[in-house]
């Protein structure tokens, strides 16, 4: 097996994001995923790219978890699920997990992040903000000055976060929403799209409106 790149999981939808994102030195990618075709309500939609040779595989045909680059193969509710599985099966270092980040964005000098970053197109990252594992910020997002986002914070399209604000693990912002400055959102915290945040949420509660307030629990 010769590919440089192994892609991790199966949400084509993502795929076919990442695919059209990956710097053109990756020509070939493997895909491995980790639950059957028939259980991935995303396979029937096309995903493939006349870039890049992707080859399928299972995962006892991948010799060495510790050489290739990686890439999560979902931009969404999986993501972590995927994240989690692989890493702690293959104790895959958080080094081989490239970032993807569209050229049609822009990141500031001093912007920090973690593992395995995707960044989609035209979206925009002030200077002094620091990222951690495996977030996720879709396309036409502005994120502001020295802001923190923690390990597996999804950002959906078209959201505004403000300067210095801070948001906990495994948060999900909804599309088109607007965090103002010095604004803390708790961990696995769910933001309703639209949503207009004017002042602190707590973790585990889903929260909307404008201004946005605490509707229920976020339950598992």
């Amino acid at each position: 097996m010769t590919e440089r790149l192994y892609l991790l999981g199966k949400s084509t939808f993502a795929l076919s994001i990442i695919l059209d994102m990956l710097p053109a030195e990756y020509v070939e990618a493997g895909l491995i995923s980790n639950i059957p075709d028939e259980e991935n309500s995303s396979i029937a939609f096309p995903y493939m790219s006349p870039a890049v040779r992707l080859t399928e595989y299972s995962e006892d045909e991948v010799v060495d978890w510790q050489a290739p680059d990686f890439i999560i193969a979902s931009i969404g509710k999986s993501r972590r699920r995927i994240a989690e599985y692989f890493i702690a099966k293959h104790d895959i270092p958080d080094v081989r997990f490239i970032p993807l980040i569209h050229p049609s964005s822009v990141t500031a000098n001093g912007f920090v992040y973690g593992a395995g970053l995707h960044i989609s197109p035209l979206s925009v990252i002030a200077p002094y903000c620091t990222f951690g594992r495996f977030v996720v910020i879709n396309r036409q997002v502005s994120i502001g000055h020295h802001t923190v986002l923690h390990d597996y914070v999804s950002i959906n399209p078209g959201v505004t976060i403000s300067g210095i604000c801070d948001i906990g693990d495994n948060t999900t912002i909804g599309a088109g929403a607007t965090i103002l400055d010095k604004i803390r959102i708790g961990a696995n915290t769910i933001i309703g799209a639209g949503s207009v945040v004017t002042k602190d949420i707590p973790e585990g509660v889903i929260a909307y409106g404008s201004p946005a307030k605490v509707i229920r629990d976020n339950n598992p």
